[in-house]
């Protein structure tokens, strides 16, 4: 069923990152902001509208005369929390539970650790991924950095720059991948070390996309999980835009990596929303919360 989603926010970085993040969970809905788009027509096609609104940019007096049930955006914080409105931007007479049947989840883990720590860690990440249909990896890093090195065929430099092409559907992710020692489907490095950041970061989200589409709007259950290294900070949240969970994998609490991130970890929470980031440290065998639990929350949400 479509409908509009207007978003009342000055911000278009912002704007643009939940348009992105929106699109995931409501394909058919028309989303726009009255500060940039044209409303010409917007509500034509739609069943009804729900209006989201930062309180910085419209007074609550102002915006009742767009919207009979305004969500605010924010809370009172300033954070934007996407599963906090999401289910509120449901028409409830006409839609489904929120709860709906499982679905896979797209995963990134930001690692500030050794690779063999990274692997460790992702090989128990891939135990608690267990009953899905494929568990897919994309490494995003320099071929150095890779897990798994083919000699020949397809690999992550030829996925990249397949995925460009307007023909070029999610599920032809698969077509690029083989299974590596621990049960994970991969495209596995790069050609030449440096051709992930050489073919720009717009491949790369395109790719991202690709993969998120390919976990969401698939009849099959498929986990993705992205290990993403090496990129300026400020360009991790478009990156990122389309995960269920990210994670920042950090050596130990108090450690330089650790002080050194929390700048990083501010600008992921700001941006994608504090449910959606998390930050695991190696040396600690015990965590308050499980990664399992996380997962089994982001998999309602769909």
């Amino acid at each position: 069923m479509a409908f509009t989603i207007k978003i009342y926010d000055k911000d278009k970085y912002i704007y643009q990152l939940l348009k992105r993040r929106l699109s995931n969970f409501f394909p058919d809905a028309y989303i726009v902001n009255p500060y940039f788009d044209s409303l010409e027509d917007d509500d034509r096609f739609s069943d009804y509208t729900k209006v989201l609104y930062n309180p910085k940019a419209i007074s609550d007096e102002d915006i009742n005369l767009h919207a009979a049930s305004p969500i605010r955006l924010t809370e009172d914080g300033g954070l934007i929390d996407c599963a906090r409105f999401v289910p509120m931007l449901r028409n409830n007479s006409f839609a489904t539970p929120f709860l709906s049947p499982v679905t896979g989840t797209v995963t990134a883990v930001l690692p500030f650790v050794y690779s063999n720590e990274r692997d460790r860690f992702i090989l128990d990440l891939e135990k608690e991924l267990s009953g899905a249909d494929f568990n897919v990896r994309l490494d995003f890093t320099s071929k150095i950095r890779a897990l798994w090195r083919q000699s020949a065929g397809s690999n992550m430099t030829s996925l990249l720059e397949a995925c460009k092409s307007k023909k070029f559907a999610p599920e032809d992710i698969l077509k690029y991948c083989n299974m590596d020692d621990s049960g994970f489907l991969t495209p596995g490095s790069t050609t030449n070390n440096d051709d992930v950041y050489d073919m720009g970061l717009t491949r790369s989200v395109t790719l991202m996309h690709h993969a998120t589409n390919l976990v969401h709007r698939n009849n099959k259950l498929i986990n993705v999980l992205a290990v993403v290294e090496g990129f300026r900070s400020v360009d991790l949240p478009d990156l990122l835009s389309g995960c269920d969970m990210v994670t920042i994998l950090l050596p130990a609490r108090n450690a330089g990596e650790d002080i050194g991130a929390q700048d990083l970890i501010t600008l992921l929470k700001k941006t994608l929303g504090q449910e959606r980031v998390s930050v695991r440290y190696i040396n600690e065998a015990s965590l308050e919360s499980s990664f399992d639990d996380i997962l089994n929350q982001r998999r309602q949400v769909v």
